[in-house]
C-alpha cells in the first residue's frame, strides 16, 4: 500500500462519520480524480468504503488481512513489528524473512502473508497454507547471544504462542509437543519453525516462523486426521489481525525477559505444564538413531530429558518426538 492510500485510510479510520473529498484533497494535495483512484485501490484490497455525493467517504469495514496498517493499529511493542511486510501470496514467510535478514533487514522485521505456496515445517515438511483463513508470520531476530544460547529461542517462542492461544480461548486443551508443535485435542493447530544463520560463535540472524490454523474449516485430506483449527474446535471466527498483534507483543515480552538471563529456568515449570510428553513413553527419531524412554522434563537449554529403559538419563537436543504406540 502506498503512502497516500495509507494516509487516506488512516484519516477515514479516525473519523466516525464522512470525510469530504475536498478535505482529503487539501490534506494530501491531490485531485479528486486521484482520491477516487486511491479509494478504488483500497476497495480492491478488501476495505468497504462508502462514497456519498456532497458528504464524502466513510470507512464501513476493514478486511481481516494481516496488513501492516491493520496490525499497527493494535500493536504496542518496542521493536518487533516496527516494520511489517505483507504479501498476498508468497513461497514461504521464513524463506523471504531469511533473505531480507541476509540483506540487512533490522531486528524485529516481520513478514506476513495471506497464503503460502511453499509453506514449510521442520525437516522440510509442507505446511498447508490456504488463503483467507490462517496466520503465517515470520519474525527476524538479531540476539547478541551465542548460537548455543539461541537454541533456547524455540522454547520461548512456543510458550509465547501457547500463552496467546490460552488467552484467546482458555477452554481449549492446548498442549506443546516438543520441540515446536502446539496441539489441541491431539491434533496440530500450530507449528513453529526457527532458522538461524551463524558462525561458530556469532549469530548473524535468526527467524521465528509461526503458522497457526485459525479459521480454516476444510483441511487437505492427507492431514485432516492430524490437524485442526481454532474455528473447527470452537465454531468461532477469530481475527487474524488481533491475533497477530497479540503474538508480536507476547513474543517481544518473553524474548526481552529471556535475554536478561539466557536460560530457561524460569520457564520450565510453565512449559512442562503444557507438555504433551512429560511422564509418557516416547521415542525420538534423530537423523542417526531412534531413542526410546520416558520424558521426564525440559533442561535449561531446551533439550528434552529422557529416562532410558536402563535407568540412565539422556538429554536429546533435536529430533521428532512420538508417543510410544501412538500416531502423534
Amino acid at each position: 500500500m502506498d503512502k497516500v492510500s495509507s494516509g487516506i485510510l488512516e484519516m477515514l479510520r479516525s473519523s466516525a462519520g464522512y470525510i469530504s473529498g475536498q478535505w482529503i484533497s487539501t490534506e494530501f494535495e491531490i485531485t479528486r480524480a486521484a482520491i477516487w483512484k486511491h479509494i478504488r485501490e483500497l476497495r480492491k484490497t478488501g476495505y468497504i468504503i462508502d462514497a456519498v455525493p456532497n458528504k464524502g467517504y466513510h470507512l464501513v469495514s476493514s478486511p481481516d488481512m494481516p496488513f501492516e496498517e491493520e496490525i499497527h493499529c493494535l500493536l504496542s511493542t518496542r521493536t518487533i513489528g516496527e516494520t511489517i511486510i505483507f504479501h498476498r501470496e508468497i513461497d514461504s514467510t521464513n524463506s523471504v524473512a531469511m533473505l531480507l535478514a541476509s540483506d540487512g533487514a533490522p531486528h524485529g522485521t516481520v513478514v506476513t502473508s495471506d497464503s503460502q505456496t511453499g509453506g514449510r515445517g521442520r525437516r522440510g515438511r509442507e505446511w498447508f497454507s490456504p488463503p483467507g483463513c490462517n496466520l503465517y508470520m515470520s519474525v527476524i531476530l538479531r540476539p547478541s547471544v551465542s548460537p548455543a544460547e539461541a537454541s533456547q529461542i524455540p522454547v520461548i517462542s512456543v510458550l509465547a504462542v501457547v500463552r496467546v492461544l490460552e488467552q484467546l480461548n482458555s477452554g481449549l486443551p492446548f498442549k506443546i509437543k516438543w520441540p515446536n508443535d502446539i496441539l489441541c485435542r491431539g491434533k496440530k493447530v500450530c507449528g513453529i519453525l526457527c532458522e538461524m544463520k551463524s558462525d561458530t560463535d556469532h549469530i548473524h540472524h535468526l527467524v521465528v516462523g509461526i503458522g497457526i490454523n485459525v479459521n480454516v474449516t476444510s483441511m487437505d485430506s492427507c492431514i485432516s486426521d492430524i490437524a485442526t483449527s481454532l474455528k473447527l474446535e470452537t465454531g468461532q471466527e477469530y481475527s487474524r489481525i488481533k491475533l497477530s498483534a497479540s503474538l508480536l507483543e507476547e513474543l517481544e515480552e518473553i524474548y526481552l525477559e529471556w535475554l536478561q538471563e539466557r536460560n530457561l529456568k524460569r520457564y520450565i515449570a510453565e512449559w512442562e505444564r503444557y507438555s504433551l510428553l512429560i511422564g509418557r513413553n516416547v521415542r525420538i527419531e534423530t537423523p542417526s538413531e531412534t531413542i526410546a524412554g520416558v520424558a521426564t522434563g525440559l533442561s535449561n537449554n531446551g533439550s528434552l530429558i529422557l529416562k532410558l529403559p536402563s535407568g540412565a538419563i539422556r538429554k536429546v537436543y533435536a529430533g521428532d518426538a512420538h508417543i510410544a504406540n501412538h500416531n502423534s
